[in-house]
């Protein structure tokens, strides 16, 4: 499971799907949003937001985080390139995450981040997490 690449998109007949991957589920994580922010197209750093987020279970944290930042790209009208989990407690189900970016139009347009296909796996080689985005 655990690759030299952090994600990787799968065939999907209408929308988006990948799995990102990690030593931690910090960084699998991370990779996850990367991997999402990679639809939008490249963008610098000159911006950045944080986002605190508690959920129920790891999967609901996965998505609603990923959701999250979805949101506020949104609204905000500009594009993450990169995040870093500043906190994480695996108890609680809560992750404080920044992300960085900057003002522009997207190159494609995601809806939503779902739960169907969800994947949130670790084994001994480490964190996968399976994500398919609404387009």
């Amino acid at each position: 499971m655990m690759q030299q690449i952090p994600y990787r998109f799968l065939e999907h007949t209408a929308d988006i799907m990948f799995e990102a991957y990690g030593k931690s589920y910090e960084e699998a994580l991370e990779n996850s949003a990367h991997a999402m922010f990679s639809v939008f197209g490249a963008a610098g750093e000159s911006e950045h937001a944080t986002f605190s987020v508690t959920a129920h279970n790891i999967e609901e944290l996965t998505v609603q985080t990923l959701a999250d930042m979805l949101a506020y790209m949104d609204t905000g009208e500009l594009i993450f390139s990169r995040a870093k989990v500043l906190e994480y407690d695996a108890k609680r189900h809560a992750v404080k995450i920044e992300a960085f970016g900057e003002k522009k139009q997207p190159r494609d347009t995601v809806k939503a981040v779902t739960y169907h296909e969800l994947m949130v796996k670790h084994d001994a080689k480490g964190w996968a997490i399976r994500i398919l985005l609404d387009v």
